[in-house]
């Protein structure tokens, strides 16, 4: 269990001078976080026990995804400008999604396992390709798309494990999840564009000339596709096409060949070789070089140390 001064949902929530926005908890539930995510750009990710009885006229500065974990049904109210509040039940997979700028009430004094997720607007029109001509979202509730918890599970995974796979890796986790938002809570449904091939030439040759340079530093695909002058999205779709897996993957593949390669040498050191391979410590490396080669970097080492018996 982490120690939070704040949850998601009240770091999400527009600052107001008076009442309006205000969230309150419940008092026989103390905060139960798992998960606390708050570093990524453009992204937080938060897993736990819900102890928040209600939420008033709220706004949010990011859009907002939040995910029932329990086995047990959720009964939720939500106010409506029609008609007061309602009752939704989300059993569980199952999620509601409300855009930024949107103020929302809603009522959920249940103690039931969540995983919640935020976005920036900005980030998120950027990775859904639509800089300049942002997608608009309403408000869903009782979304249950298998693929939405995969990523969700996913980000929290992630998180816990301390980001082992680069802001590359989370980036394309939230490229999907973003593009799941516009298919499932979209204004309008999203036109599917078929890609023509993939990266020019010249584009190839830059990106594959970055990762190769900065393999041991945290490169994203927003850099890369910044740099190849397409959206994130339209970037890893065009990378995949040309060559065959998606940027952390491929990214992925170069920081295991260099520390392959890193390994021949007489004084290779475990520590060393993760840090200057781009690996976030020395045991994902190790946990990722045997799930590749099938034996761990230690035993490499090991084996080259080991003197030739004298004949």
């Amino acid at each position: 269990m982490l120690s939070a001064k704040q949850q998601l949902v009240e770091m999400n929530i527009v600052p107001e001078p008076d009442a309006v926005g205000r969230v309150t908890l419940r008092n026989d539930a103390s905060q139960v976080i798992t998960t606390q995510q708050f570093d990524w750009p453009g992204l937080r990710v938060e897993a736990g026990i819900n102890n928040i009885a209600s939420v008033d006229e709220a706004v949010g500065l990011h859009h907002y995804l939040s995910l029932n974990l329990d086995d047990r049904p959720l009964t939720m109210e939500f106010k409506s400008e029609l008609s007061g509040f309602r009752r939704v039940v989300l059993r569980r997979g199952a999620a509601w999604i409300c855009p930024a700028n949107e103020p929302v009430s809603v009522r959920l004094n249940s103690d039931f396992r969540y995983a919640r997720v935020s976005i920036d607007p900005l980030y998120f029109d950027r990775l859904t390709g639509q800089p300049g001509n942002p997608v608009a979202l309403q408000r869903i509730y009782g979304v249950a798309e298998p693929q939405i918890g995969h990523i969700v599970g996913a980000l929290v995974a992630e998180s816990d494990a301390g980001n082992p796979g680069g802001l590359a890796f989370v980036e394309a986790l939230a490229t999907g999840l973003s593009h799941q938002l516009v298919l499932h809570a979209g204004v309008h449904k999203p036109t599917l564009v078929r890609l023509r091939g993939g990266l020019s030439a010249a584009s190839r040759r830059r990106t594959l000339e970055l990762m190769e340079a900065n393999l041991d530093s945290n490169l994203s695909v927003q850099f890369l596709a910044q740099e190849a002058g397409l959206s994130p999205a339209h970037f890893s779709r065009a990378f995949k096409e040309t060559m065959g897996v998606a940027p952390h993957q491929y990214l992925l593949h170069l920081r295991l060949e260099r520390s392959r390669r890193m390994l021949e040498s007489d004084n290779a050191s475990l520590a060393g070789v993760a840090q200057r391979a781009g690996f976030a410590d020395q045991s994902h490396f190790t946990r990722l070089f045997k799930r590749e080669y099938g034996v761990t970097p230690g035993t490499v080492v090991k084996s080259r140390r080991r003197l030739p018996l004298a004949g």
